[in-house]
């Protein structure tokens, strides 16, 4: 079970993989599907999400830019907003820096969505040739997805795994420290909350809808 920097690697071809953007992407997914959304349509760039909201306006945007909401969309990149939004039912459209542009990349049969929220369930159905993807950012080592991805792995092996710990080296990360200068430290926290939401996004042919419980 290899873990790997999504942000470096061209084409990331697996039976099946992980995607972890803990700050935000990742724990964003996992919130919407948890409220009641329909379907999730990732896109790697704001121009090709916004082409596909003009011939589909029934769509919800949801996305950011370097850490800020992207203008005219619904909603930001914020777990802790979209935890209040009304969502249930409805069809999105989802941008990220890093996260969705790294998702883009991989191919393969399925791709579960991993976070903190729900680590220990995404540690229960993987198996040995599962590829853990860390997002990081372009070029930016993020210590927060290789210690989500080290938390899945040694949970899926049995061994004990001291998640104060990882979570006491994250908040004292450069990761952390960029959210609070972007106002937010919700999210953050947010973000770092332990199998808070037991569920299992999959991402298949382009779309996230199917749930695993």
């Amino acid at each position: 079970m290899n873990i790997i920097d999504g942000s470096k690697i061209e084409k990331i071809r697996a039976k099946n993989a992980v995607l972890i953007d803990v700050f935000r992407a990742t724990t964003s997914i996992v919130v919407m599907m948890k409220r009641g959304v329909e379907e999730i349509i990732p896109f790697e760039s704001e121009e090709k999400a916004r082409l596909f909201i003009k011939k589909h306006n029934d769509y919800v945007s949801v996305g950011e830019r370097e850490g800020i909401k992207i203008e005219d969309f619904d909603y930001g990149n914020s777990p802790v907003e979209l935890m209040k939004a009304p969502l249930e039912g409805k069809k999105v459209v989802f941008v990220s820096t890093n996260g969705t542009r790294v998702l883009s990349k991989i191919i393969a049969e399925k791709v579960y969505i991993g976070s903190f929220l729900n680590a220990d369930n995404i540690a229960k159905i993987i198996d040995e040739e599962t590829v853990l993807v860390c997002a990081n950012r372009l070029n930016l080592y993020s210590i927060e997805d290789f210690l989500c991805a080290s938390y899945i792995k040694g949970k899926h092996m049995g061994i004990h795994m001291d998640f104060e710990r990882i979570k006491n080296i994250i908040l004292k990360s450069k990761s952390a420290d960029r959210l609070r200068k972007l106002n937010a430290e919700d999210d953050m926290l947010f973000s770092l909350s332990l199998n808070l939401i037991p569920i299992v996004p999959v991402y298949r042919n382009g779309i996230i809808r199917e749930v695993l419980l």
